[in-house]
């Protein structure tokens, strides 16, 4: 897989297909491989770049994790590609940095999918991630990975799905983890959505107890002209526990804003 030296980071990405530049920005604790599956549904129409972002996967980091960096380091590897402007798909983490990307760049991003995410965790926040680092405290990265995809995939899916989440939350150092945790958990970006004007989808899974109907809900009525949609039989990581479904939501939508 490819890697690159961009803003002072070197990122890994995976890279397929062919066609208008689609950036899929994975969730927290993951990487790019969690793309897989939409990037072989996708790559006959789409360039896919599936980008592993600051301390997740084979990405390094050396400054800091925050959802801002995180996003300047997507936006400097699609420009040092040649590769803007982009449709951009983001899940869970990768759905803030989608907002803030915009605001970054808002003439580089074309369109966004918003996964499975939220505008702010408000005074929740601060206590998850009390409640995540005096967890993570007594548990090796093994044994939260475990806990992790235990609790975050439905039992339905396939195994092969639990154990590379496993694998990729393993391969991760606890404070890069908690790092990401701290500037997920707290973020805030309502601001950004509001000045998104872009075509927007945001779809969530309809057995996500991590970020249930009512944080899409509240994303919705934050970006004007963005359109809501519902998953079934999907938990928090709607694309790999239903990616039928998760293409039958997004796929028009994609098609729509391609052509």
């Amino acid at each position: 897989m490819p890697m690159i030296a961009a803003n002072g980071e070197t990122l890994h990405y995976r890279l397929a297909g062919s066609g208008p530049t689609l950036l899929m920005l994975h969730s927290l604790g993951t990487n790019g491989y969690l793309w897989e599956g939409q990037i072989a549904a996708l790559s006959d129409r789409f360039t896919c770049v599936a980008l592993d972002a600051r301390g997740h996967g084979r990405s390094s980091n050396r400054g800091g994790m925050t959802m801002q960096a995180a996003a300047e380091d997507a936006h400097a590897l699609l420009k040092e590609l040649g590769l803007l402007p982009a449709h951009v798909m983001g899940i869970s983490m990768g759905g803030l940095q989608s907002a803030r990307l915009h605001a970054l760049a808002p003439g580089d991003v074309l369109s966004i999918v918003y996964a499975d995410g939220f505008a702010s965790l408000g005074d929740v926040g601060p206590e998850r991630v009390k409640a995540m680092e005096s967890k993570m405290a007594t548990m090796t990265m093994t044994e939260f990975a475990k806990d992790y995809a235990d609790n975050t995939l439905l039992p339905t899916t396939d195994i092969s799905h639990h154990q590379a989440l496993i694998a990729a939350i393993t391969s991760m150092t606890k404070d890069d983890y908690l790092e990401a945790v701290r500037s997920v958990f707290t973020e805030d970006v309502r601001a950004q959505l509001k000045g998104i004007d872009k075509p927007m989808h945001i779809v969530t899974g309809d057995r996500d107890q991590r970020t249930p109907l009512a944080a899409a809900e509240s994303v919705h009525a934050l970006v004007p002209g963005s359109t809501l949609e519902v998953i079934p039989d999907a938990a928090h990581l709607s694309n790999i526990d239903n990616p039928a479904g998760f293409m039958a939501a997004v796929g028009p939508f994609l098609d729509r804003v391609r052509g």
